[in-house]
């Protein structure tokens, strides 16, 4: 491999695609999309507390794609200042971020170059890797993914404009006769063909899944996010993307990227359910223990930051500091948390919702 890849055009004519063969997952993604959207709106805790723990755990999970070594706790560790941060760490706060920025931007741009370059800097702030590498700037060089001498894929030479403005406008004129589900694995696979960026392409492209999805209505809130399916198959992904490029093999992606949604849309309804059902345990235990109506101030508090410090959980319940280190001796002597036993800046983690959200 020496050359330049040229993409296709979009739109993507219809012969290319099957979607009839699709039609039957398509159904399924579909159905599993609304089951969950039905469920988040009906959560037995606040649904902006199940959202901030997802968009967390999918920071962790499309950043672990690209290599970081990190995990969902070191993360909450870093928060709860009881680790110092790192790069991997950092990269995924950034993540975490630019998810939060994305629903503001899109209030005031739509899905646009400047949208997305936007968002970029955003995700390449800060002392992370690919910071020197003209964040918010389209390449103007040639990348590689891989080494120069074996890469797998060559993207377009730059300039890339023209290619992002061609996205641009299918994104926000289609002239197809696709579903939506179908039109953003096209997207998502064209941006990774593209990629517009020296670094952070794999993150901007997956955050547009969830962006775009909630642009077009399909759901209520940015928030619902594949990568934890596609990290598990990540070689997979990477195969039938450059498949989609070499052999022009677009069902077999798509077919792939349907699937991929509803494993996640079933994962998700599945997590609801079981945040649900822990919130109601923990929280009856807690009031056998505990007799203040303060206490469900203390687990609603607990399930916003699963690993935290005693001033933490006072700042957000507005309960006074001696208090909140009463309840939660009491918690972990009943074994409902656990610390990390220091007697001063003492952590503590809930371990059931920890693993519920580590699946």
């Amino acid at each position: 491999m020496s050359k330049s890849f040229v993409p296709l055009s979009l739109p993507i004519n219809d012969n290319v695609v099957n979607q009839h063969s699709m039609i039957h997952l398509l159904i399924e993604a579909n159905k599993h999309i609304v089951q969950y959207e039905t469920l988040l709106e009906n959560t037995k805790i606040n649904k902006n507390i199940f959202l901030n723990l997802i968009i967390k755990q999918e920071a962790v999970q499309s950043t672990k794609i690209e290599g970081t070594q990190v995990t969902y706790e070191d993360v909450l560790e870093v928060e709860a200042e009881s680790k110092r941060t790192n790069q991997d760490v950092q990269e995924v706060l950034n993540y975490y971020e630019t998810v939060m920025e994305a629903e503001e931007v899109l209030q005031q741009l739509p899905i646009s170059t400047r949208l997305i370059r936007r968002l970029h800097l955003i995700l390449m702030s800060g002392n992370v890797r690919g910071a020197s590498r003209d964040p918010g700037e389209f390449r103007k060089v040639q990348n590689y993914i891989g080494n120069r001498e074996s890469a797998t894929f060559i993207p377009p030479a730059p300039p890339v404009l023209e290619y992002m403005t061609n996205l641009e406008n299918s994104i926000n004129n289609p002239n197809d006769s696709f579903d939506e589900l179908v039109r953003i694995a096209i997207i998502h696979a064209q941006f990774e063909t593209i990629p517009p960026f020296l670094d952070g392409n794999g993150r901007i492209g997956r955050i547009l899944i969830p962006l775009y999805l909630y642009d077009k209505k399909v759901i209520s809130y940015p928030n619902f996010f594949i990568s934890d399916t596609l990290e598990r198959d990540k070689h997979k992904y990477y195969r039938y993307l450059n498949d989609t490029r070499y052999k022009s093999d677009w069902n077999q992606w798509i077919t792939f990227f349907l699937n991929a949604v509803n494993t996640q849309a079933k994962k998700n309804i599945t997590l609801i359910k079981d945040i649900n059902i822990l919130y109601e345990e923990t929280l009856q235990a807690a009031q056998k223990l505990i007799n203040s109506s303060n206490i469900n101030q203390v687990i609603t508090a607990i399930f916003v930051t699963p690993v935290f410090r005693a001033n933490t959980i006072s700042k957000n319940t507005d309960v006074s500091i001696a208090t909140i280190r009463r309840y939660l001796t009491i918690l972990e002597e009943n074994k409902i948390i656990f610390s990390n036993a220091r007697q001063r800046n003492k952590t503590y983690y809930f371990y059931e919702l920890l693993d519920v959200i580590r699946g």
